[in-house]
């Protein structure tokens, strides 16, 4: 599908600023934060669909696919989104694109000639990690996303690089004292996943940008749930 002109209908659920947008060949539509801390995802995503979809003054049979931040992120934001984002794919019959919440942070902070890492908070005193070059207009992921301690993953860093994600702004004054003059914080202003940026990503990826059906959706959990990690030890 050739996406520079298509209508895409974009969610992120990975954090409780969770989002909703409508991107168009390149640009913003339309986007509402959801800024969930009380309740639940499923209280707010599909109501925000029709406001925004109102508010463009846009019909839901316009929409040519679906975009969607599959982690990671929050287990239960995670689920609740693409549980929405499959009942619309499977009702509409429209593919759906899967973005990663840490390149979607990192495309968002804008290009760089300097190594990306992106942090995203785990929680437990971890993060969410992935370190990313910019090729051809996009954030490429070197290596493979993890979850680890902010000290041990900045032990392994030996060069400059730029930090973005809400996990740098958390511990930046651990990241400054660790490498000091090897590294570039990014501002607070993108530091969590958006949809808007999801959809950007995908509309620049272009033809590397690869679709799946409703059914092939899976999320990206990366840490292993608690009742996971308690078999284990059973």
């Amino acid at each position: 599908m050739d996406l520079n002109d298509q209508l895409l209908l974009c969610f992120d659920s990975s954090t409780p600023a969770g989002s909703v947008a409508l991107v168009q060949a390149g640009d913003v539509v339309a986007e509402h934060i959801l800024n969930v801390k009380k309740r639940s995802h499923s209280d707010y995503l599909m109501r925000f669909v029709d406001e925004l979809l109102e508010e463009a003054n846009i019909e839901m049979s316009a929409i040519a696919a679906l975009v969607v931040v599959v982690g990671p992120g929050s287990f239960t934001g995670l689920r609740v989104g693409l549980a929405t984002v499959q009942g619309i794919a499977q009702a509409l019959s429209l593919p759906i694109y899967p973005v990663s919440s840490l390149q979607a942070v990192a495309y968002a902070n804008g290009p760089s000639d300097l190594p990306v890492v992106a942090l995203i908070d785990a929680r437990k005193q971890e993060v969410y990690a992935a370190n990313y070059l910019w090729v051809n207009g996009v954030p490429q992921l070197q290596g493979c996303e993890q979850v680890v301690a902010p000290a041990m993953l900045l032990q392994l860093i030996q060069q400059r690089c730029y930090f973005v994600g809400n996990g740098a702004t958390l511990y930046r004054e651990l990241i400054c004292e660790t490498l000091s003059d090897f590294a570039l914080l990014a501002t607070t202003v993108n530091d969590v996943p958006r949809a808007s940026a999801a959809g950007l990503l995908v509309v620049a990826l272009g033809e590397e940008a690869s679709s799946v059906k409703a059914q092939e959706l899976r999320p990206c959990y990366v840490r292993l749930s608690d009742a996971e990690l308690q078999q284990q030890k059973n």
